[in-house]
């Protein structure tokens, strides 16, 4: 049985989009972010990229890809102005000989050409707007959006209260609610909890093993000029340049990134979130991949910026599922050929976190399959790429249990 009443910690995409799939199955959905606004932090950049890296025909490329066609079907029927999302299309280059084997590797794969396409540096530039001086792999749906903007839209379904200013500091199942509390109270009561606060999940479930790491990474904004506001797609490198996507006053301005720290963020915020000229730099090396001409003419128009803690994990797969009661795995180890339905499954305890810098892509179609596992109801995906997400797997592998890493609990 459909639970009637759910809590959702987190306002980023991964809970936004959480939220959403629930509400849409008639649930009532309560969405508890501590900020003041959602969206704020890893969520909150300037733009968020819609397009997915494939890399061939292995199970990474299949759940990129299988995020990517997701979000953009969900996107669409948000009916945002072009103004908040736009569908430009995306060129990866061929810049180097390892991205053009990779991308005439993906192109052999016999896609539909509504999806992705390989095309000569020719096609390029007059996809582009601007001289593209490689081959690249097109996505012609591929697009940006205002992450504020999107996540509010998900957020104005009927059957979601939103709460700001709402930290969550602990969770209790008392019977069969569960209560969620700030540093004294409880603020919130329902029939499941899903943990979607990113970096912040740890503190929520201390015994379990989630191996998730903050990441800084640095968008850099770029005040545009009469040339660069030719460009009509993003165009990505090691790195992207959007077209001139953010407007203020009569000023156009591109968003270039993404820095990805070689170090993995301290517990010092202040100091995380605080621009660094050296990753403005860094981004205009990724710009000089893309367009040697604009790297030649933006690099003196940095006018801003913006700092982000992605959550990661340390093999790069997000965590979605049902949550395991960690002490009690422990205390009564399975056998490895245990029934994965045996093992002590919290009821009702879910998490949907650890997207790193493919949220907007990937979160959406991790949210799907979580309410698919809440309800009951048909799984967006297969049940192989399920069982890569499944947020035990961590403590699986550390008791042996390799097998039981790579499952999910059955549908009932």
């Amino acid at each position: 049985m459909a639970p009637k009443t759910a809590i959702v910690i987190g306002g980023g995409i991964a809970g936004c989009s959480t939220a959403f799939a629930l509400a849409q199955r008639g649930i009532q959905v309560t969405l508890l972010e501590r900020n003041t606004k959602i969206a704020s932090e890893a969520s909150g950049n300037p733009l968020a990229m819609l397009y997915p890296r494939l890399s061939g025909d292995d199970v990474a490329s299949k759940f990129a890809l299988a995020s990517y066609l997701h979000s953009l079907a969900l996107f669409k029927s948000l009916d945002l102005p072009s103004s908040d999302f736009d569908i430009c299309g995306m060129l990866q280059l061929g810049f180097n000989q390892r991205e053009l084997v990779r991308i005439q590797k993906v192109a052999a794969q016999h896609h539909p050409r509504s999806v992705l396409k390989l095309v000569t540096k020719a096609e390029a530039s007059i996809l582009a707007g601007i001289d593209i001086e490689y081959d690249a792999l097109y996505f012609p749906d591929a697009g940006w959006a205002k992450p504020q903007q999107l996540c509010q839209r998900l957020t104005e379904h009927k059957n979601i209260a939103v709460f700001t200013a709402s930290n969550v500091e602990r969770l209790l199942k008392n019977g069969q609610i569960f209560e969620v509390y700030n540093h004294k109270n409880i603020i919130a009561k329902a029939d499941i909890v899903v943990i979607a606060n990113a970096n912040d999940a740890q503190q929520l479930q201390p015994n379990l093993v989630l191996n998730t790491q903050a990441v800084r990474g640095q968008v850099s904004i770029l005040k545009a000029i009469e040339t660069s506001r030719q460009l009509k797609t993003i165009v990505c490198s090691d790195g992207y340049l959007s077209p001139a996507a953010l407007q203020q006053n009569t000023k156009h301005y591109h968003c270039l990134g993404a820095t990805f720290s070689s170090t993995f963020a301290t517990t010092n915020k202040q100091n995380d979130l605080q621009i660094d000229d050296k990753d403005h730099l860094a981004n205009l090396n990724k710009l000089n991949n893309i367009s040697p001409f604009f790297h030649d003419q933006l690099q003196g128009n940095i006018v801003d910026g913006r700092v982000s803690l992605r959550c990661t994990t340390t093999d790069y797969w997000p965590l979605v599922g049902q949550l395991l009661d960690a002490v009690t795995l422990k205390a009564k180890p399975p056998r490895p050929g245990a029934d994965v339905n045996s093992l002590p499954w919290v009821a009702g305890l879910y998490i949907n976190v650890a997207h790193g810098s493919k949220g907007f892509t990937s979160a959406p179609l991790s949210a799907e399959l979580l309410a698919g596992l809440i309800c009951n109801d048909a799984l967006p995906i297969s049940n192989e790429l399920a069982g890569l997400l499944n947020p035990n797997r961590f403590l699986l592998r550390e008791m042996g249990l390799k097998r039981l890493a790579k499952m999910t609990a059955a549908l009932s």
